[in-house]
């Protein structure tokens, strides 16, 4: 899966509108739109860190498997990619 003690590349698709709110969004706050979204989405990450918790654990319950057991297969899964 990722090292958590390096930063990491995450290529994503957002439309021509949305990327040009952004840049807008980025410049009143002096920064470049990539480095403002990836702020944006690691803060996001953080304010629903709980609620990701749960989903996890709800996931795994359903499918009769513990969460460490779950989030081993995602990342076996995830190396492959």
């Amino acid at each position: 899966m990722t090292k958590l003690d390096e930063n990491q590349r995450l290529n994503i698709t957002i439309s021509g509108f949305i990327l040009k709110r952004l840049t807008y969004w980025a410049k009143c706050h002096g920064k470049p739109p990539t480095t403002f979204a990836g702020q944006l989405i690691s803060q996001q990450v953080e304010a629903n860190r709980e609620l990701i918790d749960a989903q996890i654990a709800e996931l795994a319950r359903l499918e009769g498997i513990s969460k460490s057991e779950l989030e081993r297969r995602w990342e076996t899964e995830t190396k492959g990619n």
